[in-house]
């Protein structure tokens, strides 16, 4: 194999990367379709007769995540199955390493234990057809556990009350910088080179003056930790409630308090990614733009145009103890045999933070809040005095259903109607200063939608068909259910089963 100009190989929509051709023992480059018909044994390799299958991508790497999960589950009954003991445990593990294409062996076999990106004269990245940040990934070998214990117990025939208390384990992804590891050293680089090239010793950046890349990287890895993972998410539940049943059976409700805490929620950390907080992001700064062009040339992952810097670092927060505490209860109601209404409805009078060790979202009225900018001030304010995302206060459903028991003439007996009512209460769409819960912003929720469902038994040569229809938000309301995208206005779907 020796060098060659990259061009279309046959029956194929893209290049053929630098120096990944077959040559004859002439050295003329042998088309795709004589790689097997005109097979030189005594000069090339033997070629691999499998059939090969484009999967997920158009070259398969040899990157996979590793995640493994063990659990054991325990339940129990006591006191002449009076008392029911549930308990189990989780253990979750997940390993990544750096990918390592592998779609041109094996005449190009990737190392396993090195960086390629760090020896580019050895590993040219238009001859090995990889991308610098394509090859990089960060690190991992993460475990975390999960688990969760309850009971319940029949007080007697139409009384039972119950409790439970879990722990759950969410990982986390990615770093604090949200940029490839590695990056961080080509931006600064470039800065610097762009800096020199203008004649210049030094650059201020965050009130400081620095003369070289490792002035940079000290502040982005050491001091701003952009470089460390995000710790992952843990939370706990807990839980406590009564069923009743009325003495004919006809009613039955439950009714339940909860409480949900989770630490260390993944966020934007929007406030300290602006610009005028991080200045190498959206820089108008001319050494800024420039050394960042020359990062993206040299390598650097993020793609932006060659007149902005864009946004170099997109700023994760953690830290954060968030608690959502209220109650929920459901009633089941059977007053006949041939009408059933379900109710069910809940009151969340917390969801918020209760909690938070980023100095960028002090507590108002706390010293720390004292000394954030104004802009920090407002963010830090609404996320402290406004309701968590997708969390509305209040929420109520209902469900009723009607079978009829006679029909006409043999016909209709088994047909339904029923009807369905859907409320929220406002719900928020977001926490940031664009999207202001507290001063007008736009939320989601507060609506009420009405459905209506329709069913009925025939025959037809035999077959038992059963045909039924649904007509949702039968008033055509315009509501958003959780986001700013409006949820469907009225619309119907009609079904037929048979049955043989």
């Amino acid at each position: 194999m020796r060098g060659s100009r990259p061009r279309p190989s046959p029956g194929s929509s893209i290049n053929v990367p630098v120096n990944q051709v077959i040559r004859d023992r002439d050295g003329n480059i042998k088309p795709v379709r004589q790689i097997f018909s005109n097979f030189d044994p005594g000069y090339e390799l033997y070629p691999d007769i499998n059939q090969w299958f484009n999967r997920d991508r158009n070259a398969l790497d040899g990157y996979t995540p590793k995640q493994d999960a063990y659990y054991v589950n325990l339940q129990s009954t006591l006191l002449n199955d009076r008392l029911t003991v549930l308990a189990g445990y989780r253990e979750e593990q997940w390993k990544e390493y750096v990918q390592a294409q592998t779609n041109n062996w094996p005449w190009y076999i990737y190392p396993r234990d090195i960086f390629m990106w760090e020896d580019p004269v050895t590993y040219p990245e238009n001859q090995w057809g990889h991308s610098r940040n394509y090859q990089k990934t960060i690190p991992r070998d993460d475990t975390g556990d999960s688990w969760m214990v309850g009971a319940s117990y029949a007080i007697n025939d139409r009384l039972s009350v119950y409790a439970q208390t879990s722990k759950i384990y969410n990982f986390n992804t990615g770093i604090i910088g949200g940029h490839f590891t590695g990056d961080e050293q080509l931006v600064a680089e470039g800065i610097i080179a762009e800096m020199k090239a203008q004649g210049l010793s030094s650059i201020t950046y965050r009130g400081r003056q620095i003369s070289t890349a490792q002035g940079f990287t000290d502040i982005w890895v050491d001091e701003l930790q952009y470089n460390s993972k995000i710790p992952n998410e843990e939370g706990m539940n807990y839980e406590f409630g009564a069923k009743v049943t009325s003495e004919d059976q006809k009613i039955v409700g439950t009714l339940s308090f909860f409480r949900m805490n989770r630490r260390n929620l993944k966020l934007d950390d929007g406030a300290a990614q602006a610009n005028n907080i991080e200045e190498v992001n959206y820089s108008s700064n001319p050494i800024f733009i420039g050394g960042l062009t020359r990062a993206v040339d040299n390598g650097a992952g993020y793609n932006r145009p060659t007149t902005s810097t864009g946004r170099v670092f997109r700023v994760y927060t953690y830290g954060n103890n968030q608690q959502v505490e209220g109650f929920d209860g459901e009633v089941v109601w059977s007053p006949t045999s041939n009408f059933q209404a379900v109710i069910n409805g809940s009151w969340i009078w917390d969801a918020g933070i209760i909690e938070d060790s980023r100095p960028i979202l002090a507590r108002p009225g706390t010293p720390g809040y004292d000394l954030l900018s104004d802009a920090q001030k407002v963010q830090s304010y609404i996320s402290w005095n406004s309701r968590l995302v997708n969390v509305p206060e209040f929420r109520f459903n209902f469900f009723g259903k009607y079978t009829f028991t006679e029909g006409i003439g043999g016909f209709g007996r088994g047909a339904h109607i029923g009807l369905g009512a859907r409320y929220s209460s406002e719900t928020v769409v977001s926490q940031s200063v664009a999207w202001n819960p507290l001063n007008g912003g736009f939320q989601a929720g507060d609506y009420l939608v009405f459905d209506l469902t329709a069913g009925v038994p025939w025959e037809l040569y035999g077959i038992s068909i059963r045909t039924s229809i649904g007509l949702y938000n039968v008033a055509d309301e315009e509501y958003f259910e959780g986001s700013f995208v409006a949820s469907p206005g009225r619309n119907w779907l009609l079904t037929n089963m048979f049955y043989f």
